[in-house]
């Protein structure tokens, strides 16, 4: 009688300890598949989107080399805070996507002027210096001419470190607003006697000198008399239209 009870006791023993184990397997398997379910131990792929000229990869390099860790691996939220220190980002939106992906939309900074020096400077709408890229040659923007050539003014990725060339940007930007066709219009700006501003239209070419004072109004000015003129000739027709003085307009035609 005690060998068979001692039997029922192994056998119990060995009954829940094999009960124990196929819960734990069962229990992990579960896991293991909630875990792939939800994402856990799949490292999410990193999607790009947007119209970027630039390297990709370069974008991930730099959220890792602001955070300090892998980029999958990080909340939307620092991914967004990191991608908007780098100087080539205007904006972006950071989103999962189900099951195992991180989508990051990106609105690059856009070419708006050239600086004429060598080698060439290419600026966006706030100054900052991008650097030359495979489209260069398809930009069609005014360059800008006569500004101080020094390197060290135009450092990559980073806003001009030029005043002149701040200043003259800022300008652009407000005709830019005010009047986008006639931005399009101008093939380049040169400041002359200091900071007078002068324009020359990509057609023929016509030089337009505005001064250095109510210059966006002179602008207007240009323009009502394009309107003026415009059933016998445009303002493409003058070699030069002097406005540098208020209220009239110093015209020489084309010979």
């Amino acid at each position: 009688m005690i060998k068979k009870s001692r039997n029922r006791k192994s056998i119990l023993v060995m009954f829940n300890m094999s009960l124990i184990i196929a819960s734990i397997a069962i229990i992990l398997n579960f896991s293991f598949s909630w875990a792939k379910l939800k994402n856990t131990f799949i490292e999410p792929e990193i999607i790009l989107s947007g119209s970027i000229e630039y390297d990709q990869k370069s974008y991930i390099a730099h959220v890792t080399k602001i955070t300090g860790e892998i980029a999958n691996h990080l909340h939307s939220r620092k991914i967004l805070e990191a991608l908007m220190m780098h100087p080539f980002v205007q904006a972006s939106r950071v989103s999962y996507r189900y099951p195992n992906k991180i989508i990051i939309e990106l609105k690059e900074r856009e070419a708006f002027a050239i600086i004429n020096k060598d080698p060439l400077v290419i600026l966006d709408r706030d100054c900052f210096v991008l650097p030359i890229d495979n489209n260069f040659n398809n930009y069609d923007i005014p360059i800008l001419s006569k500004f101080n050539s020094d390197n060290n003014l135009y450092p990559i990725g980073e806003k001009s470190l030029s005043v002149k060339v701040q200043e003259t940007i800022l300008w652009l930007s407000s005709l830019y607003d005010q009047d986008p066709d006639f931005y399009s219009s101008i093939s380049e700006v040169l400041l002359e006697n200091g900071n007078e501003i002068v324009l020359i239209l990509n057609e023929y070419p016509t030089k337009v000198l505005l001064g250095d004072t109510d210059t966006l109004q002179k602008i207007e000015i240009l323009k009502k008399f394009e309107q003026t003129i415009k059933e016998t000739k445009k303002i493409t027709d003058y070699a030069y239209l002097d406005i540098r003085y208020n209220n009239q307009i110093i015209a020489k035609e084309n010979k």
